[in-house]
């Protein structure tokens, strides 16, 4: 290495942590520097004031030594993050580590290499899966490292290890084992077990539910007295075609292709009212020809897996981390709190950014904040007492791209929640409805996207490109409906009857569209117009374009 290396310790990398001037530098500016460029990093719009070290824990991978590591990051904003990260020491100067693994030069007595995250290193990812086939914790002076072994790895006979890092941009970092088993790393961690690690161990390991890929493993980090921290989340690796988001876009497509190359009149298309469910033999000849049978089939299919994955999560009546439980006025309370921050943040997210919207976008933006104190009702004007059904566990962050397509089925995916709620947001049980309304607005999403798509070329007026849009919305709306009822209510889902289903529809959805708004001004403010349409649409309110 021929470049000045400022990072240097007398202490053996087996006792690095014992230098206390090179801890500082690493809490000072080698470490903030490192995470705040990583993509799992999630508090990019905020302002580290310091950085510490929860814990450092020591393993040993064959000959080496390596270190699983929790930074606690504290904000200027006055909020705390923990991370965690994975150290190892690289030597081989002729044979440089990946760019992405390194964190920074350093010098180990007279040894010079590279800090880097051990998971870019093969020993290490082997240690990682001899430790989860063998269910073998690691106890240690503070606490257990647990290696916890599901009856699927039980079952593994093989003797080899292959490992693959996923070397992508994720919120996570992942790995996949033998080919046959996923491995997901936490990187941003909780003050309790990840909901992740609870829900898929419930719905494989302790009921068998067969449309989320098998629990294997997880690792934590135990410690008596206090909280557990997840640090991992092996599951079966699942061959498949790709998530249903691309699935939903390639079916959204064709249907407005259809509409251009028969020069279709869109008001002679059937207008199915939104949330009345209706068999597919129902559904006029023409709309089902349009949206495709085998379409309708598959929402269909797609609402009968989602019903299924409720129905499982409503039955433990014992476990109170699963039972169901009846609305009441501390939910009510919580949720109203919650909604109101929540568009406050938005509503003035908006007012800083408007300028950056334009034509449709601004019209809808400006409409949206003129209504204010309507949105605000809407929002207020939750009351449990109205509603009959119970509350569960649910997915909580319920779309198209957490959904896997293979062999015309479905399967569901990371049951973190939302990424802005807290831990314990994300474990409140709530309607499962709300996971019904949030794919309903992935299925908004999927239109909209298509009829703002300008590599579409649409020749339509924009008034009919909306009409035919809401009528194919609305269609794959009433048959998922259907669908799902009909299995809720013979499996004792309680939902509530149809006027309490419709209004938790409308209520979530609209709470669906206001957190959409955030991610789009914060990401992509072009895209800001469909779920701000959506909010439009569910009001009633009117604008006009400029």
């Amino acid at each position: 290495m021929k470049t000045e290396i400022s990072l240097k310790s007398g202490q053996p990398w087996s006792r690095l942590f014992q230098d206390q001037k090179l801890k500082h530098q690493l809490l000072e500016s080698v470490l903030p520097e490192y995470i705040a460029d990583r993509r799992w990093f999630a508090g990019k719009s905020s302002t580290i004031k310091h950085v510490l070290f929860d814990f450092i824990l020591p393993v040993v991978a064959g000959k080496k030594t390596y270190y699983l590591v929790v930074l606690e990051v504290i904000f200027e904003e006055s909020f705390v993050h923990h991370y965690f990260l994975t150290l190892g020491f690289w030597t081989d100067t002729d044979n440089p580590p990946k760019p992405r693994s390194i964190i920074h030069p350093i010098q180990i007595q007279n040894r010079e290499g590279w800090l880097v995250e051990a998971i870019y290193q093969t020993d290490f990812l082997t240690f990682l899966f001899t430790q989860l086939k063998s269910g073998r914790s690691l106890k240690m002076d503070n606490g257990t490292l647990v290696f916890d072994r599901g009856s699927l790895l039980k079952k593994d006979k093989s003797e080899s290890v292959t490992a693959h890092l996923l070397d992508v941009d994720q919120s996570n970092t992942s790995v996949i084992f033998n080919d046959k088993y996923f491995l997901k790393l936490f990187r941003r961690l909780f003050r309790d077990p990840n909901p992740d690690v609870e829900m898929v161990h419930f719905l494989t390991e302790k009921n068998n539910f067969k449309h989320t890929p098998k629990y294997a493993g997880s690792i934590s980090w135990s410690r008596p007295g206090t909280y557990d921290l997840s640090l991992g989340l092996m599951q079966e690796k699942l061959e498949n075609e790709g998530n249903a988001w691309a699935w939903m876009l390639k079916r959204v497509h064709r249907f407005f292709e259809k509409l251009h190359e028969r020069n279709e009149n869109v008001g002679h298309i059937q207008d199915i009212p939104l949330f009345s469910p209706m068999k597919i033999s129902k559904i006029s000849n023409k709309l089902v020809d349009l949206v495709n049978y085998d379409t309708l089939k598959s929402i269909s299919l797609l609402a009968r897996r989602t019903a299924e994955m409720h129905i499982m999560l409503s039955s433990d009546t014992t476990n109170t981390h699963f039972n169901p439980v009846y609305f009441n006025s501390d939910f009510a309370v919580w949720l109203k709190n919650r909604l109101i921050y929540q568009f406050d943040q938005r509503y003035n997210l908006l007012e800083r950014n408007i300028d950056l919207l334009s034509g449709r976008a601004k019209a809808y933006a400006e409409a949206f904040m003129q209504s204010k104190t309507l949105i605000i009702n809407e929002i207020l004007g939750f009351d449990e007492n109205r509603l009959a059904g119970r509350r569960i566990r649910i997915h909580g962050d319920y779309h198209l791209g957490q959904i896997l397509v293979r062999d015309n089925d479905f399967y569901i995916l990371d049951f973190e929640g939302e990424p802005e709620s807290t831990i314990r947001d994300r474990k409140v049980k709530q309607t499962p409805l709300k996971d019904v309304a949030g794919l309903f607005r992935s299925f908004h999403y999927a239109v909209y996207a298509t009829i703002f798509d300008p590599s579409a070329g649409w020749t339509m007026s924009e008034e009919a490109l909306f009409e035919a849009g809401e009528k194919y919305w609305r269609c794959l709306v009433s048959v998922f409906m259907h669908t799902y009822l009909k299995l809720a209510f013979n499996n004792q889902l309680s939902i509530g009857y149809k006027p309490e289903i419709d209004y938790l529809l409308k209520y979530n959805l609209l709470e669906k569209a206001i957190y959409e708004l955030g991610y789009e001004l914060q990401g992509r403010p072009e895209m800001a117009v469909i779920p701000l349409q959506g909010i439009m649409q569910l009001l009633n309110i009117q604008f006009k374009p400029s």
